[in-house]
Parts: structure tokens; sequence; C-alpha cells
């Protein structure tokens, strides 16, 4: 009976304890900020959307010319040393419309559209143009989108600076209030950092004018620019008078 009543005290004793150490814990002065970090660096990898599209009256012309004109683009690029994982088909459409009054198959009941995306992703920028203009030039009639990115590795890379400069900016501002406050940080008690997409630059805007360059065999200029790779991070100090 002695022992059951002094487990009893012991459980109670516990209970008031550790509730007070847990308040003890959420009640020290804290000071919390937040920093930014950006790294700018040049695209390695350079995404572009090639679209072969066909017409005619009769749906087997339709997707025979299209698949003809398709594997040439395919074979075009893989000309080029672009490895055949590095090119892949994105889109396969085919469907049926009435043609309007002004179109080459105006009068016909029906006219038969097949289109065929292919994505290509290459690791030499400087190549884009040269890649664009081998594609229209071997068949290809549509150029959807061209975007500059970086790879996995080079953004892991980056994202760690970035994530580095973020810290040091939480930090000198965090020092800066503790100094006005006439306070002393302690140490860390929380930290939280914020995802960020792999960054990517469009230039859908030129795709037309590109297209129309190769068309006339003249090399089509293409420019990466730059972009940035940036973190934040959310720090909560500890600090004490």
């Amino acid at each position: 009976m002695r022992m059951k009543w002094f487990g009893i005290c012991l459980l109670a004793v516990c209970c008031l304890v550790i509730p007070a150490a847990a308040a003890d814990s959420n009640d020290i002065p804290a000071i919390t900020v937040s920093g930014a970090g950006s790294v700018t660096t040049a695209p390695d990898e350079v995404i572009i959307s090639l679209g072969v599209e066909t017409t005619s009256t009769d749906p087997v012309t339709a997707q025979q010319e299209n698949a003809q004109k398709s594997a040439a683009v395919i074979s075009a690029l893989k000309g080029l040393g672009i490895a055949s994982e590095d090119i892949k088909t994105s889109g396969y459409r085919m469907y049926s419309h009435t043609p309007d009054d002004d179109s080459p198959f105006a009068g016909k009941k029906e006219v038969y559209v097949v289109s065929n995306t292919v994505t290509v992703t290459y690791n030499d920028v400087s190549r884009a143009g040269e890649i664009i203009d081998t594609a229209v030039i071997s068949g290809a009639n549509n150029v959807n989108s061209v975007r500059f990115t970086i790879s996995d590795e080079k953004a892991q890379s980056l994202r760690a600076q970035a994530l580095i400069a973020a810290v040091a900016q939480a930090r000198g501002d965090a020092d800066t209030l503790a100094g006005a406050l006439g306070v002393t940080i302690t140490g860390v008690q929380d930290v939280t950092t914020y995802g960020s997409p792999t960054p990517m630059v469009y230039a859908d805007n030129m795709a037309g004018a590109r297209m129309e360059a190769a068309k006339g065999y003249a090399p089509t200029p293409i420019e990466a620019g730059t972009l940035d790779v940036t973190a934040t991070v959310n720090i909560v100090y500890a600090i004490q008078n």
C-alpha cells in the first residue's frame, strides 16, 4: 500500500514539473528574422519544343506525311550529336475540321490535321539556334517554346551558396535588432527554409522569327542571358538581457 501511494505521489509531481518545463522553454525571449540570398548564373541547359504539323483531305496521307517529316527532323537532330534520350515526343494529335473559306482546302467537307511535338533538352545553350535551324530546315514548322535553365547538379550547388547568403543576411539583421534592443543573441531556436523551383528563362516571343530565319538558311542568333537561383530562410534567435 505504501509503494502504491508513493507511485501516485510521483505521478502527481511529474504532472506538475513537465508542464512547467515546457512553459519555461516556450517563454525564452527570442527575435525572428528572415533572410534572402541570390546567385546569378548563366544557364547550362536549353529546352526546345518543336513541332511538325501536316494537313490533308485524306487522314492516311496527313498521317504518313507527318510521320516522314517527323522522322527526318529527329534524324537531323541526332545528326547534331543530340542523344536519343534527350529527344522525346511530348505530344501527338490528329483531328479533323471543316476548312474556312480562305483556307487552301476551301470547299472541302473535311480536312485532317496531324501534329507531332518533340522536346529537345541539350546541355550546350550556345547551339540553341543551330538546333532550331536544323529542325525547321528538316521539316519542322512549329517552334512552340525555347526555355533556358540549369542542370540539377548546378542548381543544387548554387542553392547552397544562396542559402549561405540568406543566413548571413538574417544574422546581420538579428545582430542589428539585438544591438538596438540592448540584448544578446545566445543561440538559434528554429530555422525554416523555403524551397524554390529551378529557375527558367522563356524566349517564346522570338520563336516565330527564328523559324523564318531558319527557312532562309541564315544562322539564328540566340542569347541565353542569365538567371537567378534564390533561397529564403526564417530564423528564430534566442536572446537574453
